[in-house]
């Protein structure tokens, strides 16, 4: 009987949470093989380095992320509730795997290739913010003219939250119920600057 084990899937899964626990620096094939419960040729064979291993896991992540805010901003007709909505997800969300691991795409080296794989997947939250802010725009909803600059000032804004708040999780301080709190007033309090 032909086994139905998803290996290359089991990879996947298992390096995602290493990643998160332990970054991609402090990961090696050897955890990775380990984690999985199967021979370095059998990782080999579906992958060819710990770098294309996590290509896929960010690659999968931010795909199920895209597709989350994509269903929920599809249940809302107005642009001011859709830029609330996904701040609200973006901070909900604090303790998907993908976003401990996202900020070391930063500050490791990885090739060309790799590196625009990375910027396509973190450049579709800038595609859809800046389309609900043209929106806002043409339906005379905001203020300003230019939705790349809104989108950048409102994306800069919802990461350094939830950086303080990643923070607080990882300091164990008990802070983050009181910062996801302030997140949601810095949402508002953006929506209130720019709204007609």
């Amino acid at each position: 009987m032909k086994s139905t084990r998803n290996t290359k899937q089991e990879i996947v899964n298992a390096s995602l949470e290493l990643f998160a626990s332990k970054g991609y620096g402090g990961t090696s094939m050897n955890d990775i093989i380990s984690a999985v419960g199967i021979s370095k040729g059998s990782v080999y064979w579906h992958f060819k380095s710990k770098e294309e291993i996590f290509m896929q896991v960010i690659t999968e992540s931010y795909a199920e992320w895209i597709s989350l805010v994509n269903s929920e901003l599809a249940l809302i007709d107005d642009p001011i509730d859709k830029l609330r909505k996904y701040g609200e997800l973006f901070i909900a969300t604090i303790d998907m795997p993908v976003w401990r691991i996202s900020p070391e795409t930063y500050w490791n080296e990885f090739s060309a290739e790799n590196r625009k794989i990375l910027d396509n997947c973190f450049s579709q939250d800038d595609i859809i913010l800046q389309g609900i802010f043209q929106e806002a725009i043409d339906q005379n909803l905001i203020s300003g003219e230019d939705p790349e600059k809104l989108m950048w000032i409102y994306i800069s804004s919802l990461e350094g939250m939830f950086e303080k708040i990643i923070l607080s999780y990882k300091n164990q301080d008990n802070n983050h119920e009181k910062l996801e709190h302030y997140a949601a007033s810095g949402i508002e309090l953006f929506l209130k600057t720019i709204v007609r």
